[in-house]
Order: C-alpha cells, then sequence, then structure tokens
C-alpha cells in the first residue's frame, strides 16, 4: 500500500491541511510554510514513541484540541489485507488510519476514530437481528447515502466500513465507546513490513542512522539485506554448549564442597524443624545468545575512522548512499512500500550529485517491482522536475494572527480545463513537456512569475529593476519566465497559476512586423502568411486572457497582462533615446553588432540616462503586486 493522502491538525505550522500524495511527492514553499512539518508529522504517525509530543507541539499554543495526523493509504495488496483484517473489506480500495495525541499524554492509533454519525446507533446495537433492523430503516429513510444491502450483522458491519472508506469528507470523531485502539502504540509493528516510513531530516544524523538499529537507515538495510538467523543459530548452539560445560565445571569442582556444607546445614536444621531438608547446589548459568551487530566505519585513506569524524559533505553523502541502497534492496518488494521522506536532499550535495541522487530515486519510485514511494521538502531546482508538476505540492502560509498553511497543486486536467478553447487538449499533451521542463523549473520557487516571450524583454526588465537596488526582484520573490513566443504564454500561465502562483504576462503584438519582413526581402506571399500567423497567435493569447480578440492590439496596461502593439525594440526607440545610446555604445567599444543580445540588452539598461518609460514602471509594478 502507498499514502493517498494525509490530514494534519492541530500539529505545529499546520492547523488543519489536507495533502494529496503521489508516487514522488515534493513540496516546495518558503520557509516556515511547514514543508518539513508535514513530514515530522508523518514520522510521529509511523515511529513516534509514546510522549515524544508536548503541548509546544500543539498549532499557536491551542491545547483544548487533540494532535491528529489522517493517513489514506491505496493500492493495497493481499497482504495488506490479510494483515489489516476487518478494517481493508473486499471491495474497499483504500485503507484510512487516524493517530491522536491529548495534552494529557494519552495516544491512539486507530481505523475507527472516526465515523459515520447515523452509523453510530447501528454499531452500538446488541444483537445481529437489531442491527439488520436499524440498518435497513437506515436505508429506507436515506436513500441518498446508497447503502449495500446487507442481510446478516457481520455485512451490515462491512457495508457500513465500504461505505465510510469511500466518504471520508463526510466522517466526525466517532464516540469513545466505538473506537478501538488499532494497533496499539507506535502500530504494534503491525505496520512494519507493510509500510514503511524513513525520514532523512536535514540536521546531520549520519552518524546515528549508521547505527546498527531498528530505526535506523543502516539498521534497516541491513534487516532487509541480511540473514542474521543462521548466525544467530550457531551462536545460540555455542552458548548452549558453553552452558552445559560450565555446569559441568561446576559440578566437578563443587559437588564434594556442597554436599558437605549441605550435610552440615541440614543436622542444624531439622533440629528446629523436623521433616524438612534444604540442599545446597550450583546455580543454573544464565548465559544469552546476543544479537548479532554491526557497525560502520570509515576508511580514509589507511586510516579508520568514526562517521561522526568525517566533513558534512561525506556524512550527508553517506546518508544518501544508504538510502539508496535501502531502496534498491531486493527484498524491498517482498517486505513492503518503503517511504523515503527527505528533508532537503540538497544539503551539502555537489550540484552533479543533486541531479544524480534526484534521477536515481524517480527512477526507483517508478518502478512498480520496488514498491518505493519518495517525497521532498525541497529549495533545490535538481529534486524539482517540472515536467512533473503535478506531483509540487507547494506550500504557502497566510499573514493572518493564526497562520494558515494552503497547499496548492495543479493537475493536467486542471492546466487543461484553464486552456479549453484556448489550446486542445492534445496540443497541451504535445507541448507541456517541453515547455515545463525548459522553462519553469526556477519559477515554481517563485512568489510571483513574470512570463515574457524572449530573453532580451527578461534582460530589460532585469535591468529596470536593478537600477533600483540590485536583486530588487529577486529578494521581492520575482521570477521573470521567457516562454520562447507568445504561443508558449497561455500554457505556462495556466501551469503556475493552477499551483497557486501570481502571474503577470508580457508579449508583443507585433504590428510593425511587416516592414521588418520587407527590409529583409521576404515576398508578398510570405509576408500574408506571416501576417496570418501573427493574427492568429494575438487572438489565441487575448482569448485566454479574457480579451477582445483583435488581429493586432493596442498597447496596453491591464491587470493580469501588458502588450505592445509592436515589441520591445520600437517601444524603446520610440520612449528611451539614451537606451538606444547606450546600446550603440556598447557595440561600439566591442565592435561587432550585438542585436537582441540579452547581455547588451541588460548592460544598455543598467547604463542608460534618463527616466525610464512609465510603462515599464507600470508593468514592474503589477509584477511586483504593487
Amino acid at each position: 500500500m502507498k499514502i493517498q493522502s494525509v490530514r494534519v491538525r492541530n500539529f505545529r505550522a499546520l492547523k488543519d491541511v489536507t495533502i494529496p500524495f503521489d508516487t514522488v511527492t515534493t513540496f516546495i514553499g518558503p520557509n516556515g510554510a511547514g514543508k518539513s512539518t508535514v513530514l515530522r508529522a508523518l514520522d510521529w504517525y509511523f515511529n513516534g514513541k509514546p510522549n515524544s509530543l508536548t503541548e509546544k507541539d500543539c498549532s499557536f499554543g491551542v491545547t483544548s484540541e487533540n494532535v491528529e495526523v489522517q493517513v489514506t493509504f491505496c493500492d493495497l495488496t493481499e497482504k495488506d489485507r490479510e494483515a489489516l483484517g476487518k478494517y481493508a473489506p473486499a471491495g474497499v480500495e483504500t485503507f484510512t488510519a487516524w493517530k491522536r495525541w491529548a495534552t494529557d499524554g494519552s495516544e491512539v492509533l486507530s481505523a475507527n476514530a472516526k465515523g459515520f454519525p447515523e452509523f453510530n446507533a447501528i454499531k452500538a446495537a446488541g444483537g445481529a437481528t437489531a442491527k439488520k433492523d436499524l440498518y435497513a430503516n437506515l436505508r429506507r429513510i436515506r436513500a441518498d447515502l446508497d447503502l449495500a444491502a446487507a442481510n446478516t450483522g457481520a455485512a451490515v458491519d462491512q457495508a457500513m466500513m465500504t461505505w465510510e472508506s469511500a466518504h471520508t469528507d463526510l466522517l466526525v470523531d466517532a464516540p469513545e465507546a466505538l473506537q478501538t485502539n488499532f494497533f496499539g502504540f507506535n502500530s504494534g509493528g503491525k505496520m512494519s513490513g507493510l509500510f514503511d516510513f524513513v525520514l532523512v531530516a536535514a540536521d546531520l544524523r549520519a552518524s546515528e542512522e549508521s547505527v546498527d538499529g531498528k530505526l535506523s537507515v543502516i539498521g534497516r538495510i541491513l534487516e532487509r539485506s541480511i540473514d542474521r538467523a543462521a548466525a544467530d543459530e550457531e551462536i545460540a548452539k555455542i552458548v548452549q554448549e558453553s552452558r552445559a560445560k560450565q555446569q559441568s565445571v561446576y559440578e566437578e569442582k563443587f559437588k564434594a564442597q556442597l554436599e558437605m556444607i549441605t550435610t552440615q546445614l541440614n543436622e542444624v536444621v531439622t533440629s528446629y524443624s523436623p521433616g524438612r531438608a534444604v540442599t545446597v547446589a550450583p546455580a543454573e548459568v544464565e548465559l544469552k545468545a546476543p544479537r548479532t551487530i554491526f557497525e560502520v566505519a570509515v576508511l580514509d585513506g589507511k586510516t579508520e575512522t568514526a562517521v561522526e569524524r568525517q566533513g558534512h559533505g561525506f556524512q550527508r553523502t553517506l546518508l544518501i548512499s544508504a538510502l539508496q541502497l535501502l531502496a534498491q534492496s531486493g527484498t524491498a518488494s517482498a517486505e513492503g512500500v518503503i517511504c523515503l521522506a527527505i528533508e532537503e536532499p540538497e544539503l551539502f550535495q555537489h550540484p552533479i550529485q543533486a541531479q544524480a541522487f534526484a534521477k536515481v530515486l524517480r527512477s526507483l519510485a517508478e518502478d512498480t517491482s520496488k514498491r518505493i514511494q519518495v517525497t521532498y521538502a525541497t529549495h533545490s531546482p535538481y529534486f524539482l522536475e517540472a515536467r512533473h508538476f503535478n506531483q509540487v505540492r507547494r506550500l504557502t502560509r497566510s499573514s493572518d494572527e493564526t497562520p494558515v498553511v494552503t497547499a496548492h497543486l495543479a493537475t493536467v486536467a486542471d492546466v487543461k480545463a484553464k486552456l479549453n478553447g484556448v489550446h486542445s487538449g492534445e496540443t497541451v499533451d504535445r507541448q507541456i513537456d517541453g515547455i515545463v521542463a525548459n522553462q519553469l523549473a526556477v519559477a515554481l520557487f517563485a512568489h510571483r512569475a513574470f512570463i515574457v516571450e524572449g530573453t532580451t524583454e527578461s534582460s530589460v526588465f532585469h535591468g529596470i529593476a536593478d537600477k533600483t537596488f540590485v536583486g530588487s526582484l529577486e529578494t521581492a520573490g520575482v521570477s521573470i519566465v521567457p516562454v520562447g513566443g507568445k504561443t508558449s504564454i497561455p500554457l505556462a500561465h495556466a501551469i503556475l497559476t493552477s499551483i497557486g502562483i501570481p502571474v503577470y504576462a508580457l508579449f508583443d503584438a507585433d504590428s510593425g512586423f511587416e516592414a521588418r519582413a520587407k527590409a529583409k526581402g521576404k515576398t508578398p506571399e510570405k509576408i500574408v502568411e506571416e501576417r496570418k500567423a501573427h493574427a492568429t497567435e494575438n487572438r489565441v493569447a487575448l482569448k485566454y486572457f479574457g480579451r477582445a480578440e483583435e488581429d493586432f492590439p493596442a498597447t496596453i496596461v491591464a491587470n493580469e497582462v501588458a502588450i505592445f502593439e509592436d515589441n520591445l525594440e520600437t517601444f524603446l526607440s520610440a520612449n528611451w533615446n539614451e537606451w538606444i545610446a547606450a546600446c550603440n555604445h556598447i557595440e561600439a567599444a566591442a565592435g561587432i553588432t550585438l542585436a537582441k543580445n540579452q547581455l547588451t540588452y541588460r548592460t544598455a539598461t543598467l547604463q542608460a540616462k534618463g527616466a525610464v518609460p512609465e510603462m515599464l514602471m507600470q508593468i514592474l509594478g503589477k509584477v511586483k503586486g504593487t
């Protein structure tokens, strides 16, 4: 089974948030948004020890509410169903369990901590007949629930369980009398082997994780890869033989002496208590076979050192190598699913190593025979595969007095819906991989995005912003995204807005294309063809932004989009002579033509005297949301 969704309530920064999970789930967002908190909530759910939480773990000091983590699993196997028993009846595709912590310190992991209120009386009924009658009556008066028929008490229980599994959004806290402590504390080992959750936190713990322990990464690798049974059996035989030999030595060396002491002692004892006697003999030898333990050391050249004496980079490399080995373990598919949860996987990693690690984990997660699930909390584009934008969960935190964390996500269906009537579904499928993979990896991390056609527009606006102060756009969390042409703007805009990123767009209407085409010697037929292409592209872009369609729209700065009647260069030529002079100066100094060179454009923008045209400043204001 794999995690389908998680709901976290009243845990640290997460007041109440529900997050769908995927084969690979990537959490992004600003610092303090709750990315790591999701992973730590799951670590408590699967691996947390009793009394590991305190009142300080309650959201914003709300100690009147329980901490609660709800996990819904999907892809149940026959082994899962056998272990879960009545909680995963035939016909039910998912399984949900809740773990709660109350401020009195009590913890419970339960599969029926919540239920449908109208089932309570049926569940509490004393006998099968009463249960069937109550259920039949509910089916009659609540036909809208579409409850399955059930003719026995057991069938009624299964029907209610099946219905609740399919309608978890309608469940509320069940009466305590109906709840059971499912699996006991820390899952009582029941979940182990079905689903193992391994968290690697950002704070270095390589020395801890390299200890042969039950919950360490190395310990889990050894448990899955090394058969200790044969060695332990041999050691147990040695211990047993040692006990027998030791007892034999006692018999040989102490028998005569102890018999004498026994005789002498009994002479006294019987004088006080006739009919009773004592014996003095060697005690049974207590020798217990030790469990085989392995240890990890680092061979640095010819010197063996402890893991904690290595640098941060090597320690992180060791952890990553161990995780990869754990995921690749040949017994992973037989033992159940491993979920690798990694906080800042890029930490202390060389960029090439980070890219390699991301690729390896992606390939393992997508190999169904390995039964691996992966989740990250990251700030690195190396672990954000933009073509898998539908697996990204972008967390944001409101600025309210009691901040609210929201999880944003976008599916391909969401994007197609936004583009309905603008691009066909087939066009989206054809373009999505190239557009996203090449342009949006960094933009998905932005607080706001500014979509432009090409790198020259990007260079000019970066230069204008830097004239105010260097890095002003970056400080504001703005990413300028050149998408290669106006035909790509709707798709990029739809993806970014679907995932909750505010976006502003700019494109050229290219009304002056004809003069440029004639100057290049193009034929009248080519010019007509080009006119039609520009008109079609302009109409598509205008339609997407909900504006009146026309072949060549006028210059405008609107709330979502700005348009140059012709293009940026034409606008700058007419409105910022000093910018043209700066370009000419740079070209003269270089001795070559640097037309449409992004470095030239940015340098010229920074060096240009005079006032920046008002329209460009208006556009920057819209981009920043000011």
